[in-house]
């Protein structure tokens, strides 16, 4: 439906350019204008920071492989002085005693020895969702090219047709002076003819010139351009493009290499399956070590070497431990199996039917694109026959004016011809375009032929 919007919005007939002069200004190709459409379109951004956020969680899952836990702790600040210790204590009684510094720190560390698989699936996990949001972007990328692309040779098209439209207004006008009422040898309908003629072709100038601004605000919008900037195509004209299509299983083949949706889908099936493994993994115990050491110093009261007395204000001592952490609710780990298995299972329902659905929008694409290559070739026979019309009509005209009814009309179907072979035009780069997108991206083998 969107496709058909746009080519009513860029080819709404034969109509006519404004007059009104441009600055002269860059020429933009096609591959500069999508590379420009990828560097600013507001997915693709987005799409890249999801994936540099994926690439954030892999790290966080391969951080847990050492020392996951390590940290320093330090505290300082004034207490009060305590000289002697329990078998001499201060003689003084009242409480009240000067102020001392004091400073502690504190290092604690923990590293996983055997966690059963636990961490190892979770990275696999990890990684697997970095590739899953490549293939989104991908998938957004393969858009943005094709909607760049519909939208050139939307453009163009419009300019090809305002010109032709100029052409035959031009030409038609050359009679207007001889084309008269009171001219005997004109018949009676020709000059009313002719000038409906010139009216519907001044009509749907009219109608092209909103067109026509609105296609370059619509490419410029694009493409990440000013609104207010006149784009001018390095293409002067619309060309249909001749490819040599390989076979459509080896499109096939390529667009499960290559297709955003069949990536997303492999990446997302990796991504389950070690979420269900982990799952399954928190079921057994996780063996670590940890420990850590503490110092703590203050020079106003007596270190206290008593071990029956905790003395938190002087101290210097460590640890190392084997430690092993054990889950026994079983009831919550069996529902988050239960879970990531559900979660695998469906995507290896849509994995099922996947595959077929390329096959058929991969042989759907291939045959529209034959399609089109085929009323390409008869629109341009049709184009050919009008002009030899047209030609034999005017050598008539010059030997009898009374046939100018059958010129008008030749010029009314070569309007029609000319017209019909450039939307073959449009369509068939369009249906290239459509190809190109339905494998995944990526041009084909392809020539610029002549129009």
């Amino acid at each position: 439906m969107r496709r058909w919007c746009r080519c009513l919005i860029v080819t709404t007939g034969l109509l006519s350019l404004p007059g009104d002069s441009v600055a002269e200004s860059a020429k933009y190709d096609l591959p500069t204008l999508i590379q420009r459409a990828l560097q600013h379109n507001a997915r693709i951004m987005e799409g890249r920071a999801e994936v540099d956020e994926a690439r954030a969680q892999l790290r966080e899952a391969t951080s847990a492989f050492i020392l996951p836990r390590l940290r320093l702790e330090s505290v300082s600040g004034l207490v009060p002085d305590a000289e002697g210790d329990i078998y001499n204590p201060p003689s003084d009684t009242s409480g009240v005693r000067a102020l001392g510094p004091f400073a502690r720190a504190e290092l604690e560390f923990v590293q996983p020895l055997y966690t059963f698989g636990l961490l190892s699936n979770l990275r696999r996990a990890a990684r697997a969702g970095v590739d899953l949001e490549r293939a989104y972007l991908a998938g957004d990328e393969v858009a943005v090219t094709h909607e760049v692309k519909e939208l050139y040779f939307g453009l163009l098209l419009v300019q090809d047709l305002s010109a032709l439209a100029r052409r035959l207004r031009e030409e038609l006008a050359q009679w207007e002076d001889e084309v008269t009422l009171d001219n005997p040898d004109i018949p009676l309908s020709a000059p009313y003819k002719l000038e409906l003629a010139l009216l519907e072709l001044d009509h749907r100038s009219q109608e092209l010139d909103d067109a026509l601004r609105l296609a370059h605000g619509a490419l410029a919008y694009q493409v990440g351009l000013p609104q207010d900037e006149h784009i001018t195509l390095e293409e002067d004209v619309l060309r249909p493009t001749s490819v040599v299509l390989p076979p459509v299983e080896q499109l096939y083949s390529r667009a499960l290499r290559q297709r955003p949706e069949w990536r997303q889908l492999q990446a997302g099936l990796a991504a389950r399956h070690a979420q269900e493994r982990a799952a399954r993994s928190a079921y057994y115990p996780q063996i670590f070590v940890a420990g850590g050491i503490r110092y703590a110093i203050a020079p106003g009261r007596t270190d206290q070497h008593n071990p029956f007395v905790k003395d938190e204000f002087n101290l210097f001592n460590g640890g190392l431990f084997l430690g092993i952490r054990q889950s026994f609710e079983w009831g919550l780990l069996g529902a988050d199996l239960d879970k990531a298995r559900a979660k695998r299972r469906q995507l290896e329902a849509v994995e099922t039917t996947a595959a077929q659905g390329i096959r058929v929008e991969v042989r759907q694409a291939y045959d529209a694109f034959a399609l089109t290559q085929s009323s390409l070739v008869r629109t341009r026979k049709a184009r050919n026959l009008t002009r030899e019309w047209i030609q034999l009509a005017q050598d008539e005209y010059d030997l009898d004016p009374g046939s100018v009814k059958e010129l008008i009309s030749a010029f009314e179907a070569l309007a029609g011809s000319e017209e019909a072979y450039y939307r073959a035009m449009y369509e068939a780069n369009l249906s290239l375009a459509d190809l190109e997108r339905t494998i995944g991206g990526g041009p084909l083998t392809e020539t610029a032929a002549t129009p």
